[in-house]
């Protein structure tokens, strides 16, 4: 189906897959090998008082042939017994809750930096990227599929461990004890073994499909979300809503398929535990009445055998839940391993597992913003530029050249469609322009600047101000770099508010997306972020036209006063917001059709409207 998530369907885990788990674990390498010894032993500590009991049993024995016993018991009483035991058990328990404990600390720990990495990563793919991958599908990787790793990898992967130790503790205890019963054992676990191999490529590809089903369901909840009022208004819920019930039927459709066969998978477990339960029952007959093996034994034995029944079960059964966590981290691999946008430098990233949480990585990322207001005025030239969304798609601007000199106010008018939106974008080079150059500064960027540099200096403010969940100051200054007395003189500046005195408004909560605001405030907040951030070059992106008169005033107002000493580039329908603009580019069609005195452009451009209004 269309609007699922191609899931891989290769039998095999790649191997970018183990190189993200290991390097994931690597800072934590050496207290991981300490608490493993440590909760090896706890194990075979708590699981060896069942050999010691057999010990003790044996030397009660009051047949006329003393039963056997180990030379190292001799002469002990009960009080050494149960002071050993004890002893095992407290030690045992000890060890093993501190295995438990800190190995799922250093396990979250790893998994979460899986996460900071993928999304540090993510935030420098290309923008084609976010255009060709639904919402639901980024999210599905961030909520459900990071959830999944992190549950697994976490205490539950701490009880698997658990579980091999205990299975190689047995082993170890049941030949000490009397190795008879080694054999039906091996025999079980190889039979499992079987059992498992013949039903993992199924599991493994039922859990693929079911994480790929996730995101299309995902994806139109949030698309919903964000549509609700559109949808409402046009009475199209009941068919979203029937849109939605057969996303979800799939995913549960597929969430049914792999529990059965997880269901098939655990049976065949279970007759595998029975049957090792049946040998042990006759070959304890034979062998105690062959006189083979003492009762102590026979106990000892027989109890790790029942309990190594149920640990083999659990052993590959958590070993098949595992892989759903290691799905989620194949998943999350793709990502790691996707390009980076063009003219992203690799330099840090390649040092991404050692920066993360580090003063170093916050500096590093600091450091463009810090460098903005250091950068010196110059011109943005535009030499010729060709661009295009994709190589499969016409041309949205054609062979356009221009000079931006330092200090200029440069209106951007033209029909819809004409490419002022696109210029911006190229400005930003948020896609990659094939022909043609744009030098800042006598600079090109990517071949002679940083690309995250060279974007430090265009500030931009649109028409849909972007606002984010948190406090006032977060959206401000989400990097901290500002004192609070400059983010209220600013404040004031703009007319949010009235007097520097008014502190509290810093730590007052903005809504996702502003929603508790109005266009007005929000455009004023936008604002006072651009006057922050000091970066040369500003630009106006149809700004004025969802606020009122007023706000419209201010706006005007500020690139005449705040950004007197920026360049500014102003998108507007309103052709009354341009007329103090030094010049205008009107553009059609991708090309530029005049450059001219504001007042010149705007003549001939409303002609132009009038004599062709459609």
């Amino acid at each position: 189906m269309k609007f699922i998530e191609k899931s891989d369907s290769s039998k095999n885990f790649s191997k970018a897959v183990f190189e993200t788990l290991s390097t994931a674990y690597r800072p934590y390498f050496t207290g991981i090998i300490i608490v493993l010894i440590g909760g090896f032993v706890g194990r075979i500590l708590i699981l060896g008082q069942a050999n010691i009991i057999g010990y003790w049993v044996d030397s009660l024995c009051k047949t006329p042939t003393p039963c056997p016993s180990h030379a190292f018991f001799t002469g002990w009483n009960h009080n050494h017994f149960l002071s050993l035991l004890a002893f095992m058990g407290i030690a045992g328990f000890a060890l093993t809750s501190i295995f438990r404990v800190l190995f799922s600390r250093y396990s979250a720990y790893a998994v979460s930096s899986i996460y900071d990495w993928v999304t540090f990563k993510t935030s420098r793919f290309p923008i084609r990227f976010f255009d060709e991958n639904p919402a639901g599908r980024i999210i599905t990787r961030f909520s459900s599929d990071y959830g999944t790793v992190f549950r697994l990898f976490g205490g539950p992967l701490a009880e698997f461990i658990s579980i091999i130790f205990d299975l190689i503790c047995i082993l170890i205890l049941i030949i000490t004890s009397s190795f008879y019963f080694a054999i039906p054992l091996v025999i079980i676990i190889f039979l499992n073994f079987v059992i498992y191999k013949k039903n993992i490529h199924k599991l493994r590809h039922e859990r693929r499909a079911l994480s790929a089903s996730r995101s299309p369901s995902i994806s139109h909840f949030a698309e919903s979300t964000q549509g609700s009022t559109t949808i409402k208004i046009s009475g199209r819920s009941e068919t979203f809503r029937e849109r939605f019930q057969f996303l979800d039927s799939f995913y549960n459709n597929q969430r049914l398929k792999t529990n059965v066969e997880i269901i098939k998978f655990s049976l065949q477990m279970n007759n595998l535990s029975s049957l090792l339960l049946l040998l042990v029952g006759l070959m304890s007959f034979y062998l105690i009445r062959d006189g083979r093996i003492s009762a102590g034994a026979i106990g000892a034995s027989f109890g790790l055998i029942v309990y190594s029944g149920n640990t083999i079960q659990m052993f590959f059964e958590w070993l098949s839940q595992l892989e759903e966590g290691i799905i989620g981290v194949e998943r999350l691999s793709q990502y790691l391993n996707k390009d980076l946008e063009h003219g992203q430098k690799n330099d840090y990233l390649n040092q991404l597992p050692e920066l993360i949480r580090s003063p170093q990585l916050l500096s590093r990322l600091s450091s463009p913003h810090i460098l903005a207001s250091q950068h010196q005025q110059g011109d943005l030239v535009l030499d010729n530029l060709w661009f295009r969304y994709s190589t499969e798609l016409p041309w949205v601007l054609k062979g356009i050249s221009l000079k931006i000199n330092h200090g200029e106010k440069i209106g951007i008018i033209g029909r819809t469609g004409s490419g002022k939106t696109s210029l911006i974008q190229s400005l930003f080079i948020l896609y990659p322009y094939e022909k043609g150059h744009i030098r800042l500064n006598g600079q090109e960027p990517i071949h002679d600047i940083d690309l995250t540099i060279y974007r430090s200096h265009f500030s931009y403010i649109s028409q849909d101000p972007v606002l984010f969940q948190g406090s006032l100051r977060e959206n401000l200054d989400p990097l901290k770099l500002m004192s609070s007395q400059s983010i209220l003189q600013t404040l004031v500046q703009v007319g949010y508010i009235a007097s520097v005195q008014d502190t509290a408004v810093l730590d007052s909560r903005i809504e996702e997306r502003g929603k508790n605001l109005s266009v007005g405030e929000k455009q004023l907040l936008c604002l006072a972020r651009t006057l922050l951030q000091k970066s040369p070059f500003v630009i106006l992106d149809e700004a004025t036209s969802s606020v009122d008169p007023q706000s419209e005033e201010l706006m005007v107002r500020a690139t005449e006063e705040f950004f007197s000493d920026r360049t500014v580039l102003i998108i507007a329908h309103r052709l009354s917001t341009l007329e103090k603009c030094d010049r205008i580019v009107w553009l059609e069609k991708g090309e530029i059709r005049k450059i001219g005195p504001a007042e010149e452009v705007i003549r001939e451009f409303k002609k132009f409207e009038e004599a062709s209004p459609t």
